[in-house]
């Protein structure tokens, strides 16, 4: 039964249950994605049964941690879709998908992999502004081919990333009003919640410490090839030591990779000095000192995601990497996926790297 308040959506919840099958909720933020995605969940679980709920949203998350999408089923209606228990889990390193296009859509794909053709109903993110939003939306929908799409939106704003999807014949779109009910919320409520939501993630998790060699990284460039020789490295040192203290260093095929204490200028000449001996095309700086309270996804020999961690230290001479984490089996993470986004393990956030840095 739908409240008085969300009559304008009964007739999509109907419709859609009419006929089910993969259903993609877009909006901005604040136009009841959530709200909608829980009534359309406990009308189909009524009338069909089983139902996956993919929550695609990294910053306002409801299945699992920010920083990461999740899927659950449900067999029964619940009360709010955050009580229902993640089927599984994948990592994408920031709150929200904007400069992580691939991992979002990668992620999202593999979990609608999991749902076992049950109907599946997709609660995208509040990201909808600007050509990455389009790039993402569009991409989504060719990847889920959905039989419906809910967009839900006050004024037209998100007209652009419907206009094409209104072309398929394959699929319906629905365009119901956002009701009275649904306020805008001040931005500072959204980061808020995700503080807590960081916070209460983090209120167990101790330090564990990976060595490089045991573990594979994806999203940087580091450990991925082969430590400078030592007179390379105190070349390296000389050459760049008016940009503070070089760590390390690393080189793969025409790709050099230096981890620095500061940031040195991509024009600077000192650059083009390190990168001769190597005959390096490519060169990365990463400022190490801003990797401390990286978010990590640690993965199991399986890709599964065990859960996130918090980069809390690296050690260059011991060749290892401490992890704050709250993962029940922290030794079978082997494959660590570094995000973008930085937090303290009370949930302050501290801003995200920028492309390039690692």
């Amino acid at each position: 039964m739908i409240p008085a308040e969300y009559e304008v959506w009964q007739s999509t919840i109907e419709a859609i249950g009419a006929s089910p099958g993969t259903v993609l909720i877009v909006g901005d933020t604040d136009v009841g994605k959530t709200t909608f995605a829980r009534m359309l969940v406990n009308h189909l679980v009524e009338r069909h049964g089983r139902i996956a709920y993919l929550d695609g949203d990294v910053g306002q998350s409801e299945i699992g941690p920010p920083t990461c999408v999740g899927l659950a089923f449900a067999s029964a209606p619940v009360l709010a879709l955050s009580d229902l228990a993640p089927h599984g889990l994948r990592f994408v390193g920031s709150n929200t998908p904007a400069g992580l296009l691939l991992e979002h859509l990668a992620a999202i794909r593999r979990l609608a992999d999991d749902a076992d053709g049950f109907p599946l109903v997709v609660d995208m993110c509040g990201y909808v502004t600007g050509n990455g939003a389009r790039r993402l939306h569009q991409h989504t929908f060719d990847l889920f081919a959905p039989r419906h799409v809910v967009a839900l939106q006050r004024r037209g704003e998100i007209e652009s990333l419907i206009a094409p999807m209104r072309r398929r014949s394959d699929c319906q779109i629905h365009t119901p009003a956002v009701p009275e009910v649904i306020t805008i919320k001040p931005p500072k409520f959204r980061h808020q919640r995700r503080v807590m939501r960081f916070a209460s993630y983090f209120a167990n998790a101790k330090l564990h410490t990976y060595a490089l060699d045991d573990v594979a990284l994806i999203g940087t460039w580091l450990n991925s090839g082969t430590p400078v020789a030592a007179h390379l490295h105190k070349f390296l040192t000389q050459a760049l030591q008016s940009f503070g203290k070089m760590y390390y260093a690393e080189s793969s095929g025409r790709h050099l990779g230096i981890m620095t204490s500061q940031s040195i200028p991509p024009q600077s000449p000192a650059l083009a000095l390190a990168q001769e001996p190597f005959k390096a095309q490519a060169i990365s700086v990463t400022v190490a000192p801003r990797l401390r309270h990286l978010v990590i996804g640690l993965e199991d020999a399986h890709g599964k995601l065990l859960g996130i961690g918090l980069l809390e230290a690296l050690d260059f001479r011991r060749r290892t990497l401490g992890i704050v984490t709250p993962i029940r089996a922290p030794a079978a993470a082997c494959i660590l996926r570094f995000g973008q986004l930085r937090v303290q393990p009370d949930g302050t956030e501290l801003g995200t790297l920028k492309p390039g840095e690692l």
